[in-house]
């Protein structure tokens, strides 16, 4: 009964939401205090005390700092340099559009950030050379997800940090590098091959010409150079401890987290005016975005406090064989991707893990890879975070009618397709031999 009546809620708040044309969050945030309090005796504190915190905190900081640059045109100007000196290789504009999110993904712009100049960039683009408008998409979508689990960017602190209360620190950052470098050598063949099959190599009679950009003004260099210092900081210390253990790069790992250098990023963006705060923060945090996942995440996370993350948990240690486990685990992820962001079924799904580990003789490292792969392949669905930011440049209604079908079959390809990689044990063999460490509960 308390699934059915979960499961109602969520496709209430999904089906209002859309009818009403109004955010989605604000229904589920409602619908959590009404399911929680009304059906399953809790009180408003109780439902508060699911309110995804660290996200927010991991959205709003990340946001902010990042925006200076998105406010100043810090990401702007450097994408319009690589396409600038790129240009004349129309032949290859498809892998620039990769390269262009992987450098401007790397510098930290983030999955809400970075769309909102890259999109509209990719579909001119690829509307004046007649390539298929799904190229601009998955160009942004593939190399977005490959590089936002870089150590120091917002991204990586956002869902690594979610594992953390599962795994320990340590143990977290080695399940989102593995997700790393899994997510950037499957994208990238499965975008070249797609843009073989779909022709978009032999434009190469079509030329796009890129204007000269104006040379970058004190600002937006100073800006940068916040940007590369906050990710040296970051990745140094990391480095140093694989190899040589020390007090002081220990305390570094330990205690400069994003949260920390981000917050003391946005102060020193503020101190040397590289914008002006108030339109930074009205203009460059997504708050529509941010109320949407926590509102969403709140109705989400009643899960595990009545008792479904066990129902889910126990079906899928008792009913399904060891060998499919993980893609099963992982199917599951993408199903319910297909039409949430993954950052709000994260906490919920992280949970199983440890039992469904202990009840299953599973690895927890091949079962949180599955999970965060699962998480952000199906969210290239039009219906999801990701899918919708992708194609944020696409002002041609029709357009993005057309591209619904085909982005909710390559989502599902993209999961169904890493299902049968992890059945084959690519991720036993990746993390084989690995060591880890569970947080006691």
């Amino acid at each position: 009964m308390n699934v059915l009546v979960f499961v109602i809620a969520i496709v209430l708040a999904i089906v209002i939401g859309k009818a009403l044309k109004t955010n989605i969050g604000v229904i589920a945030l409602a619908m959590a205090f009404l399911v929680g309090i009304v059906f399953f005796n809790m009180t408003s504190r109780d439902v508060m005390g699911v309110f995804p915190t660290n996200l927010f905190f991991y959205m709003l900081v990340g946001t902010f700092f990042y925006g200076f640059g998105m406010h100043n045109g810090t990401f702007q100007k450097v994408a319009q340099n690589i396409l600038y000196k790129t240009g004349k290789a129309s032949r290859f504009m498809p892998l620039i559009f990769w390269v262009v999110t992987a450098v401007v993904m790397a510098l930290g712009a983030g999955s809400n950030a970075a769309p909102a100049f890259l999109s509209p960039i990719f579909f001119g683009v690829a509307t004046e050379m007649g390539l298929n408008p799904l190229v601009a998409a998955l160009g942004y979508y593939t190399a977005g997800t490959a590089f936002n689990l870089l150590p120091w960017t917002s991204d990586f602190a956002q869902k690594t940090g979610i594992n953390v209360a599962t795994f320990g620190e340590e143990t977290a950052r080695k399940i989102s590098i593995g997700a790393m470098i899994y997510d950037m050598i499957f994208l990238l063949i499965f975008f070249i091959v797609f843009c073989i099959i779909t022709g978009a190599f032999k434009k190469s009679d079509a030329t796009v010409t890129f204007e000269k950009p104006e040379p970058m003004t004190q600002v937006q260099k100073t800006t940068l150079t916040i940007i590369l210092a906050l990710a040296v900081l970051m990745v140094v210390p990391m480095v140093i401890q694989q190899f040589a253990k020390n007090p002081v790069t220990t305390w570094m790992s330990k205690n400069l987290d994003f949260l920390v250098l981000g917050s003391i990023g946005i102060v020193f963006c503020h101190l040397f005016k590289l914008g002006d705060i108030n339109d930074v923060i009205k203009k460059s945090i997504p708050w529509t975005a941010i109320l949407m996942v926590c509102g969403t995440g709140t109705l989400v996370g009643l899960a595990a406090k009545i008792g479904i993350t066990d129902t889910i948990g126990a079906w899928l240690g008792s009913s399904v064989p060891k060998g499919f486990v993980a893609p099963a685990f992982m199917l599951v992820c993408g199903a319910l991707s297909l039409v949430v962001s993954g950052a709000v079924v994260q906490p919920l799904m992280v949970s199983l893990i440890p039992g469904l580990a202990a009840s299953t003789g599973c690895n927890p490292l091949v079962l949180a890879i599955c999970m965060m792969v699962g998480l952000q392949y199906a969210g290239f669905s039009p219906f999801s975070m990701g899918g919708t930011m992708s194609i944020i440049g696409c002002t041609d209604e029709k357009q993005r009618a057309k591209m619904v079908g085909p982005m909710v079959i390559i989502a599902i390809l993209f999961v169904v397709i890493t299902a049968v990689l992890a059945w084959l044990g690519l991720f036993d063999l990746m993390f084989s031999g690995v060591e880890y460490t569970m947080v006691a509960k």
